[in-house]
């Protein structure tokens, strides 16, 4: 029987369908790295989510063969030493696609109807915003989205079929598929001064870590609106929060950050930014299909078969 690790637990439909299969499941446990690396000694498969997976934390897993991610992001699990040990990292690639989509245009919607500021004078009785605020409709106005995978797409078909917006997305693939309205660029600069809404959609690597600087706000369109749901490492706070206090940006939708929680930041107290907590892909729907998305990387590892959504490909195997 194979022991398959959840430190951090997930939905049903992952845990019932490992178990209708056979294996072994344990469930919650600490996730420092001491922690984790004893509990790993005699796992075959651990489900990975927020924690952090060094490789220190399975370097001495003798049995371990399949890492699978609970999402997307893999920039949480050292893949190169997993994969140097033989070890497969699975993800879900599709798992939460609609419900960032979904959340992107929800707060680019929001932005536009100004609903923080509106919400926090209405609840103070000040009704001087009902005409005094300066809002722009969305129809015919352009989003930039830095970033053209599964989501990006999916947000390009909502709000030009929906909101009958204009997208230009950033992307150096060479072979995008066409959607009506989107034009594809390799040019960030052109996606940036030319968009009302800049939306990120990257994964953090080292090319995108901090890309987003003073430098590159600057390059944005004035009085247009930054979002990010993707990884909080992919901009500056602070040089986020200076072109902010400076006007050069009307406001942002932040829901990843480079520290979480939120704790200690000037973007607290700023109203022009409306702030979640890294819970843009988190729906009913959409933590089942995590969870059972990871549930089948296991299986397939451990079953023999070649992974639907390999992350890397151990050498050997």
């Amino acid at each position: 029987m194979f022991k398959i690790l959840i430190p951090e637990d997930i939905a049903e439909s992952g845990k019932r369908y490992l178990l209708e299969r056979g294996y072994s499941l344990k469930v919650g446990v600490p996730t420092d790295i001491e922690t984790l690396k004893e509990e790993l000694m005699d796992a075959d498969g651990v489900i990975v989510r927020n924690a952090k997976y060094p490789k220190e934390v399975f370097e001495d897993s003798k049995k371990l063969k399949v890492i699978a991610r609970h999402g997307t992001g893999i920039d949480n699990i050292d893949v190169a030493e997993a994969e140097k040990r033989g070890i497969w990292v699975t993800n879900g690639p599709t798992a939460n696609i609609n419900a960032v989509a979904e959340y992107t245009v929800a707060v680019l919607m929001a932005l536009s109807c100004m609903l923080r500021p509106l919400d926090i004078a209405t609840r103070k009785k000040d009704w001087s915003l009902r005409l005094a605020m300066e809002r722009y409709e969305l129809k015919g106005k352009t989003v930039g989205l830095a970033g053209f995978g599964r989501i990006g797409q999916l947000v390009a078909r909502k709000v030009t079929a929906g909101l009958g917006m204009k997208v230009i997305a950033y992307d150096l693939r060479d072979t995008i598929d066409a959607i009506p309205d989107v034009e594809v660029t390799k040019d960030l600069d052109h996606v940036l001064k030319n968009s009302d809404f800049v939306s990120l959609h990257m994964p953090s690597t080292e090319q995108t870590r901090g890309m987003f600087d003073y430098k590159m706000f600057k390059k944005m369109k004035e009085h247009s609106f930054f979002i990010n749901c993707a990884r909080g490492d992919l901009y500056i706070e602070e040089d986020l929060i200076r072109v902010l206090e400076e006007g050069h940006l009307r406001g942002a939708a932040l829901d990843v950050y480079a520290e979480e929680p939120l704790e200690e930041s000037r973007l607290l107290q700023m109203d022009q930014v409306l702030l979640s907590q890294h819970n843009a892909g988190l729906s009913e729907e959409s933590k089942e299909n995590m969870s059972l998305h990871a549930a089948m990387g296991i299986d397939q590892v451990l079953s023999g078969q070649t992974p639907e959504w390999p992350v890397n490909h151990p050498h050997g195997v």
